[in-house]
């Protein structure tokens, strides 16, 4: 976050360890061992001719009810659970995440079994069990820019449930920068080939860099090392706060306070498809956005503020 628009700036609080301590286990089922190999990835196709013409002016679906949701910075659109968004507090919100409707009703708040020193974004992925998806989250932010390494904690999609729960089936990557100190807010996760991508939130007008972590090496236990990709030139005082990848594969969103830009995906690795100029496409008015999530299977995406009760804004698409 910038310092100027954010309480939380200066450094990342301590997690919290006072929130639903109580909560009952959440039952899930890990993805089964298989031995097959998995079929090479292709490209996915190209979006429909004159997509970024195609938004319509934002509306509010709904407010968010939960008084626990208080600096939303990562969201979800639930592929699984019809019109559920997940969500997640900045730093010093601790490692829980909550599920609301679309008209922003409560529907639970999930202890995870994990650190969480600055959580920036959450993404969701398919898993290879067949009903599920999982949730990824992104413990990349840096404002003092010292860390060495970042990471993210996956898990399978808890189902909501407004008595909410706790997840300790939680796996763990570490991802290592070519040079430590990149503060990010950005996580995506390709639906194509698996790999993760982290957008850095630079100071001063530098460029946004990119950078890719492989799914094949994407273990549990070891350090990956993240690779560039490309970088994307912002104004002077224009931030990324964070981004998605749509369903299909083949739209990529970045967003900033005030800001959405819009590319369709050219190449499997991304640099062609950075190495394009993006488009802009509407973005509500809100009071410090940091969060966009693509509609499942749409063009469609939503975004939400930091802030109490904030709105759940959509953007359509004509296409969807």
């Amino acid at each position: 976050m910038a310092a100027a628009m954010s309480s939380c700036s200066g450094g990342a609080a301590p997690p919290s360890t006072a929130a639903l301590t109580t909560l009952p286990p959440v039952t899930t089922t890990s993805p089964p061992t298989t031995t097959s190999p998995a079929p090479p990835p292709t490209l996915p196709p190209s979006p429909p001719a004159g997509l970024c013409r195609s938004y319509g002016d934002p509306e509010v679906l709904g407010t968010v009810a939960s008084a626990a949701i208080t600096e939303t910075s990562g969201i979800a659109v639930s592929r699984m659970h019809p019109e559920t968004v997940w969500l997640h507090n900045d730093s010093g919100g601790g490692a829980v995440v909550y599920a609301s409707t679309f008209a922003g009703a409560d529907m639970g708040a999930f202890e995870i079994d994990a650190p969480a020193f600055d959580w920036e974004d959450m993404a969701i992925g398919p898993s290879p069990e067949p009903g599920s998806d999982y949730l990824y989250l992104g413990d990349i932010g840096d404002n003092l820019h010292f860390r060495s390494a970042v990471s993210v904690y996956r898990i399978l999609e808890p189902t909501p449930d407004t008595a909410g729960g706790t997840v300790t089936d939680v796996v763990r990557f570490d991802l290592a920068y070519p040079d430590p100190g990149y503060d990010s807010e950005s996580l995506l996760v390709d639906p194509v080939t698996g790999d993760l991508l982290i957008v850095t939130k630079p100071s001063g007008g530098d460029p946004a860099l990119i950078f890719r972590a492989p799914a094949s090496q994407l273990r549990e236990g070891t350090t990956i090392d993240l690779v560039p990709v490309g970088s994307f030139p912002l104004e002077s005082g224009t931030f990324v706060t964070s981004a998605d990848i749509d369903g299909t594969g083949n739209v990529i969103v970045f967003r900033g306070y005030n800001e959405v830009w819009l590319w369709e995906r050219q190449d499997l690795e991304f640099a062609a498809t950075f190495a394009a100029e993006p488009c802009r496409t509407p973005s509500t008015a809100e009071v410090q956005g940091e969060a966009i999530a693509f509609l499942p299977d749409r063009y469609s995406y939503i975004t939400i503020s930091e802030g109490p009760n904030p709105d759940i804004n959509l953007v359509a698409s004509i296409f969807d």
